[in-house]
């Protein structure tokens, strides 16, 4: 399930302001900053999801969660993702 709109904004918030407070970064234009993380969280967000979607798509209609979760691995290395 993705994330809201409302709940992408307040993470985004709280990262720029968590780079903010420690130091790691000073933004000019915090809300240009907030913007910015927002949309890499919600590519980010899409990608996983599709990623799930083909994980289940290739695991197949009976396989348990772990098997999803061991093959979404799988497609995240082949597309050099994270998760």
């Amino acid at each position: 399930m993705s994330p809201t709109g409302t709940s992408v904004e307040l993470l985004a918030r709280a990262i720029v302001n968590r780079l903010e407070d420690r130091g790691v970064l000073e933004f000019r234009d915090a809300e240009a900053a907030i913007l910015l993380v927002a949309k890499a969280l919600e590519e980010n967000f899409s990608a996983v999801e599709a990623i799930e979607r083909e994980a289940r798509t290739r695991a197949g209609a009976k396989a348990s969660q772990q098997q999803v979760e061991d093959e979404m691995r799988r497609i995240a290395v082949e597309r050099k993702f994270i998760l």
